[in-house]
């Protein structure tokens, strides 16, 4: 009797396990396969833009002259490609076996920097096999810049920063040299760094995506790494181009997710951009040099960065919201977008 009395008293401890279990199943065991297998559910995907897209978008967008670049799956597998508009001609960019994303145009629009994966299929979630890449986007010529890095972007004309490991890491194309200007591991990180940036405006001055001892979006000194300051938890936090402000991605609003901003000076976060409909689940997001136009990714509720069907906005940000326009119709992962203004 006492051994039955003692079991009835576990067993809603079981059931609990039980479902605590179950629970963690299902919430990384598809992110688990997708990790591994995403590419089994890519396919290749028709739709673009047509006449009455592109005349909504010239509508919406004055007739502006610029190029988008981005990542897309609609071949079967990542590539990047390039829209010129007012014109509205898409441009296969490379062609190749591996994920290439991540695309981001030097200041002067003659060239691309963008990470590549080592192999044929890394997920994004994968931080580590991946190599950064030049092209020439007058000859189409690619050249490995360096082995084992991630998120590439400008610095200017010659430098380039990215993420290896932990550190953030900034590299001259010239030259060659490299310099690591943080380390994750120590403070205030203390753990993994995602999408590092460094301020327009103040070259010591580092924005990134915390998911250590300290977690959210972290703007710091890494020579005063004890003054970091936290605006919240989100991600994908990038610089203003004139460096006084932030843009993240946050939980909530429309979509499950929306655009945030703030001033660098203070924590004082706004939504920046929710977009009306069904495409609001915003991601991605990157600003023109002039800061006047956002482009970003978006999807109708589905979250996996690359393989969801996101598809590519643009807005003039003077403007109200429902006035951004779509760039991409398509089923394929549309991710990661950058503005050139010609």
């Amino acid at each position: 009797m006492p051994g039955k009395k003692r079991l009835r008293r576990l067993w809603p401890l079981l059931a609990l396990a039980l479902t605590l279990g179950l629970a963690a199943a299902a919430y990384f065991a598809p992110r688990l396969v997708y990790s591994s297998f995403g590419y089994l559910w890519l396919r290749p995907q028709d739709g673009d833009l047509d006449q009455a897209a592109m005349a909504e978008l010239n509508q919406k967008t004055d007739g502006l002259k610029c190029r988008v670049v981005w990542s897309s799956s609609r071949s079967g597998n990542h590539e990047l490609y390039m829209l010129r508009l007012p014109v509205g001609e898409i441009i296969r960019l490379t062609d190749n076996d591996h994920v290439d994303f991540f695309p981001r145009f030097s200041p002067d629009g003659k060239r691309l920097v963008f990470a590549r994966s080592q192999k044929q299929w890394v997920s994004e979630r994968d931080y580590n096999q991946w190599d950064v890449w030049l092209m020439d986007l007058n000859t189409g010529e690619q050249t490995m810049l360096a082995r084992a890095g991630n998120f590439p972007l400008w610095v200017d004309e010659d430098v380039v920063s990215f993420m290896r490991g932990n550190k953030v890491v900034v590299k001259s194309v010239g030259t060659g040299t490299e310099r690591v200007i943080y380390d994750g591991d120590g403070p205030p990180v203390g753990g993994v760094i995602v999408t590092p940036m460094l301020s327009p405006a103040q070259a010591n001055l580092l924005a990134l995506t915390a998911r250590g001892a300290a977690r959210g979006c972290l703007v710091f000194d890494p020579r005063t790494p004890d003054k970091a300051v936290n605006f919240g938890d989100g991600c994908k936090l990038i610089f203003t181009p004139d460096g006084k402000g932030l843009i993240w991605v946050e939980n909530g609003g429309n979509g499950g997710n929306r655009l945030m901003t703030s001033p660098v000076g203070r924590v004082a976060p706004t939504v920046f951009m929710d977009l009306p409909g069904d495409f609001s689940h915003e991601y991605f997001p990157k600003l023109s040099a002039d800061g006047r136009w956002l482009v970003w990714a978006a999807s109708a509720g589905g979250h996996e960065h690359d393989i969801a069907d996101y598809e590519i906005f643009i807005w003039n940000t003077s403007k109200p919201w429902d006035q951004a326009a779509r760039l991409t119709y398509n089923e394929a992962n549309d991710r990661w977008p950058d503005i050139f203004l010609d």
